[in-house]
């Protein structure tokens, strides 16, 4: 049976294009997990905390409406949530002497700050005009809960959106490289032994006064051409033999026809003389 022989065009290196589609798929996964995450897995989580705080801070003005009666009907309803929250962060503000307004007060800072976090500080997120019927409304809803929501940190979803916009862009440009490999065009006439790269260059063994292999540990090689070359006399021409099946091979050859192998070259080096070699 007949060998196969090597294509003219050198296709595309199998292991380099999985290596690429690994790290697109990866990238393009972790674009929709940022965006899915920032859009609706931890908005709706941060809603349920929100939600959550919101029946405890209720809760403590029910309480604090012991120590001051009608404080849960007058003050349970925020109209300026911005100004409020501002005025509760602020060391210098006294929260009350009475402990159950004190609470009332800590658990009103709790619930805007988780407000805050899913951008929902707003009037019309804080304004109720009957407190008792939000109260038995989340009463319902959080009373007899045995799982608790978990708060989210002020960067959640902020960082959600950050791997998105640098995993999105990050895999169109490993696309876009992907692209421009495809289109780089090696060819081989194996009767003369020539080289097409896609610069346009034809090289044969003729041509090469040197093949430096300074980087070959990273499959790149460097085609030192000779000053008598037509097109590209004296230049260096940079060859990623990863990325392109058979062209690592096809440069060896043309070293080893204009250069000889190194295995030649030790069988031909004359035997050390014996004096030396004792010395």
């Amino acid at each position: 049976m007949a060998e196969d022989t090597a294509p003219t065009r050198a296709p595309l290196n199998t292991k380099w294009v999985v290596k690429m589609a690994v790290v697109i798929a990866a990238l393009l996964l972790f674009a929709v997990l940022g965006f899915y995450d920032a859009t609706v897995k931890y908005p709706a989580r941060g809603e349920r905390y929100a939600s959550y705080t919101q029946w405890q801070y209720l809760d403590a003005a029910r309480n604090a409406n012991n120590e001051d009666f009608g404080v849960f009907e007058r003050e349970s309803s925020v109209s300026d949530p911005i100004a409020e929250l501002k005025r509760l962060q602020d060391p210098q503000t006294q929260l009350s002497t009475r402990p159950l307004r004190s609470s009332m007060q800590m658990a009103r800072r709790t619930w805007l700050e988780a407000l805050q976090t899913i951008g929902r500080l707003k009037p019309e997120y804080t304004s109720f005009d009957s407190p008792a019927e939000k109260f038995d409304e989340l009463a319902k809803k959080w009373g007899s809960t045995t799982s608790l929501p978990k708060p989210l940190k002020s960067y959640d979803i902020p960082l959600q959106w950050l791997i998105l916009i640098v995993c999105l862009p990050l895999a169109l440009y490993v696309m876009l490289r992907f692209v421009r490999v495809k289109a780089l065009k090696y060819t081989w006439d194996e009767s003369n032994m020539e080289l097409t790269v896609p610069c346009g260059a034809s090289i044969t063994p003729a041509d090469l006064e040197e093949v430096d292999k300074r980087k070959w540990d990273k499959f790149i090689v460097f085609l030192k051409l000779k000053d008598e070359h037509p097109t590209h006399g004296g230049k260096e021409i940079k060859v990623d033999t990863y990325q392109h099946k058979y062209v690592e091979e096809w440069i060896l050859a043309m070293e080893k026809d204009a250069f000889g192998s190194q295995e030649e070259d030790d069988a031909s080096a004359p035997a050390p003389d014996d004096n030396e070699t004792s010395n």
